[in-house]
């Protein structure tokens, strides 16, 4: 297997820019998660990846050959699954597809296997119309894995499925990633999964790539206030010294009592309180009513 490598792609609809000038580097054999604000080319980088479209500038490489159709699989956010069929032969189906002679024992050891690594080889023969939406995607990744190529792509994947079971099917995809060594592009809307699946994150904005790192280092040192506030679970708060912009999260907000600041809201999270105050925002495991006066201090304050 070899790298994924991206050198310099633009690509213009019109006068619009999608993508401007973006190189990256997808080691194989590892999990790359593209995120960034709705509008930011995402989708367009991995229709580029897939080889459903074709950069105005630039080139996009698996080791040293140009990247053609077929040398990656797609799984999309709603993966068109064929009613008519079971889900062994929906996952068998692009063995079959493309005409290479597979024998038969190879294509029922790949499919056997996918199914068993995402847990659904006791569903294989039920039709399509009676799976869950879970189960359902499961199909649809399997569909994917199940072929032999160099790199496979999720587009936004969990999109449609709840937190809980989202984070299941992301939890397996991570095991078998790991297993086989493959070689994954995930798209994502979702912090949270690009947090627990990759081994790096590309934060894309504007078409541009804005910043590259592991996800700790994206969320203690953001480049931009615009990446800071896109990784923020909560609204920052933000102030201005001289030419630089100050920013700090409210959980990165201790609350006192008594102060200058008087708290205007309160909205309770689950396990804690979102402050909201005169003076800013805070998370606080004690609960403060509506107009009491506090004192808020920061543990770690950006500077932009």
């Amino acid at each position: 297997m070899a790298d994924l490598s991206i050198e310099h792609v633009s690509r213009f609809f019109g006068d619009a820019i999608a993508l401007n000038d973006v190189s990256l580097t997808v080691p194989s054999g590892s999990i790359t998660a593209i995120i960034g604000p709705s509008g930011s080319g995402k989708t367009t980088l991995l229709r580029l990846l897939a080889g459903l479209d074709s950069p105005d500038e630039g080139t996009v490489s698996i080791g040293n050959k140009i990247a053609k159709l077929g040398d990656t699989a797609l799984c999309f956010q709603d993966s068109p699954l064929y009613p008519h069929l079971n889900v062994w032969e929906n996952v068998a189906f692009p063995l079959k597809l493309k005409a290479t002679n597979t024998a038969d024992e190879v294509v029922k050891k790949r499919v056997s296997d996918v199914l068993e690594m995402l847990e659904i080889a006791p569903l294989a023969r039920r039709k399509i119309t009676e799976l869950s939406g879970g189960q359902k995607q499961r199909v649809g990744i399997a569909r994917a894995l199940v072929r032999d190529v160099e790199v496979y792509l999720f587009d936004e994947p969990m999109a449609h499925l709840d937190q809980a079971l989202a984070r299941d099917i992301v939890a397996d995809l991570r095991k078998i990633q790991q297993s086989l060594g493959l070689t994954f592009v995930y798209v994502t809307h979702s912090k949270s999964e690009a947090f627990a699946l990759a081994d790096q994150i590309v934060v894309l904005v504007d078409g541009q790539v804005a910043q590259v790192g592991e996800a700790e280092e994206l969320v203690e040192k953001p480049k931009t206030l615009e990446i800071a506030e896109f990784l923020s679970p909560t609204e920052l708060n933000v102030r201005r010294r001289g030419d630089a912009v100050e920013a700090w999260r409210p959980e990165d907000t201790q609350l006192a009592r008594g102060g200058t600041a008087t708290v205007e809201a309160v909205t309770y999270l689950g396990r804690e309180w979102l402050v909201q105050t005169t003076e800013g925002h805070a998370v606080s495991e004690e609960k403060f009513d509506v107009g009491e006066s506090v004192t808020l201090t920061q543990k770690k304050v950006f500077s932009f």
